[in-house]
């Protein structure tokens, strides 16, 4: 029996006929490495055969083009040989150019019509033998169809379709169990079908029909059915199987009403027949093309691998390499999607600034001593903040604040009772430690007007830790969409407490991750 084609042009595997189980991908892969020398180095005219577990190889190359058949063991080189040849020879015709032969799907169904032209020509055989009187003849009724040839007086066939494929199926009505003429109707099978009855069967005769088939068709396959089940008891079923030395058989009633599907059910088995894809796998195939043109290129992947999966569990090798093609084809799409999302992100990766500049620096003058009966608490200017202003009013400046020895609090002095006294330039801070080069920035200068001095500087203020103001810095600055590191928020709450010279509060927080902000969506 026919069982697999697979043709390879160049080594590329171009076309496959599947009609029964035979190699699935791996073995395939394992079968091509073993005969990769003749594929490389064909022997013109040679048909060469070899038997690779349970089937039998036979393969041929013709310039660049190599053909393998696969096939039950039964079947002879010498048989096969002119079917390789008529193979190759109709291919040749329909396909000049071996590079198109794709092209045209008029011509690809008909070089597939002749292939089963072919594998019905192989005339696969099954024999129905047993006993007398145990139910042969109904079970080739059950099977033939309407057409029906005679052999001799007590030899029947008719042909048996299974899925597609084309049986001969013999019936032998022989009265004499022993008739030499049992070993000549079964060579040549690739099936036999060994009927008994449960309910009356002798070991002798059951033993030498099966020492027929070991004996003349040793590479045939064997299905024995125990009919007449109906008559027979559950507990009579262990003392059977018994008795036959634990043969394995099925056992059925030939008149029930499922008797044809089950026996088609059997043979398909014994045979190693190819099951029908599932119902729902077309559905499959449009969900998937549907993910596909949805874009949602993830699910589709995982759908057509799926796919791969059903596809190779059936050995339908041609939605194998349909559905393999598109994984392959979603994978470099969604590796393309990857670079262009790393190139982008790389573009616009934010950069930290080298360097923080504060415009004023405030410094809180010691309590009144003697060198400084006045008590006053000053600050200093930087050289920007020494030209006068123009238009802006006094109110916007940073107060004054002036500390009383005596108790009552705090006065306010307004600036015009300062004595005069010259200002000193401040220099504006800069962090300690370098910032990493892949996060480098423009500077960026933080006004100090934005922070009003601490009005009740001379209570005991508990100082927060300068990590958590860090942590808030950071959160906030998220939370309006950039990003700053911890360190560097840490760096940016030491250096604005020192330049403001008191403890920081939360609107000090909030006032320079807003400032940075803004600066770096502008920038």
């Amino acid at each position: 029996m026919l069982r697999q084609l697979h043709i390879f042009n160049e080594k590329e595997h171009v076309f496959v006929k599947d009609y029964a189980i035979a190699f699935g991908n791996e073995e395939l892969q394992n079968v091509l490495e073993t005969i990769n020398k003749y594929m490389e180095m064909p022997i013109p005219g040679k048909t060469l055969n070899r038997k690779i577990s349970n089937f039998q190889i036979f393969h041929k190359g013709i310039g660049g083009l190599y053909f393998l058949l696969v096939t039950d063991l039964i079947d002879s080189l010498q048989y096969i040989e002119k079917i390789m040849d008529g193979i190759i020879k109709k291919f040749q015709n329909l396909f000049p150019d071996p590079i198109k032969f794709k092209d045209s799907e008029e011509l690809l169904e008909e070089f597939s019509d002749f292939l089963n032209k072919v594998q019905r020509d192989m005339h696969s055989k099954i024999s129905i033998i047993g006993p007398t009187n145990v139910g042969k003849t109904t079970l080739y009724d059950l099977l033939r169809n309407d057409e029906e040839k005679t052999m001799m007086d007590f030899a029947k066939i008719s042909t048996l379709n299974i899925d597609g494929i084309n049986f001969e199926i013999w019936d032998f009505q022989l009265r004499d169990s022993f008739s030499l003429l049992w070993s000549k109707f079964v060579s040549g099978s690739d099936l036999v079908i060994l009927v008994f009855n449960l309910g009356n069967y002798h070991l002798k005769i059951l033993n030498h029909f099966l020492n027929i088939q070991k004996l003349e068709c040793k590479n045939s396959k064997v299905l024995t059915i125990g009919n007449k089940r109906d008559l027979v008891k559950d507990e009579d079923l262990k003392r059977i199987r018994n008795d036959l030395n634990n043969t394995d058989f099925t056992e059925i009633s030939l008149n029930s009403p499922d008797a044809k599907s089950e026996i088609q059910t059997f043979i398909k088995q014994r045979l190693g027949l190819k099951e029908e894809l599932p119902e729902n796998f077309e559905e499959l195939i449009k969900e998937a093309d549907l993910l596909v043109n949805m874009g949602n290129k993830i699910q589709a992947l995982a759908k057509y691998r799926e796919l791969v999966q059903i596809s190779t569990s059936y050995q339908d090798f041609e939605h194998i390499k349909l559905f393999q093609e598109k994984v392959q084809e979603l994978n470099d799409k969604l590796r393309e999607q990857k670079e262009l999302r790393k190139e982008f992100t790389k573009e616009m990766k934010f950069e930290i600034p080298k360097e923080l500049k504060f415009k004023k620096k405030i410094k809180v003058q010691p309590l009144p001593t003697s060198e400084s009966p006045n008590g006053l608490i000053t600050q200093e200017k930087t050289e920007e903040e020494s030209v006068p202003p123009t238009e802006e009013k006094p109110s916007k400046l940073v107060s004054f604040q002036k500390l009383e020895t005596k108790p009552g609090g705090l006065k306010l002095i307004k600036p015009s009772e300062l004595p005069s006294r010259q200002a000193k330039p401040a220099k504006p801070v800069f962090f300690d430690k370098p910032i990493d080069k892949e996060s480098e920035k423009s500077g960026l200068k933080m006004p100090m007007e934005l922070f009003p001095p601490h009005e009740d500087i001379a209570k005991d203020v508990k100082k927060p830790k300068i990590s958590d103001f860090a942590k808030d810095v950071q959160k906030i600055i998220s939370e309006k969409g950039s990003n700053l590191s911890l360190k560097l928020c840490e760096l940016l709450v030491t250096d604005l407490e020192q330049s403001l010279g008191r403890p920081l509060t939360a609107h000090d927080v909030k006032l320079a991750a807003d400032f940075f902000v803004k600066q770096e969506q502008s920038a």
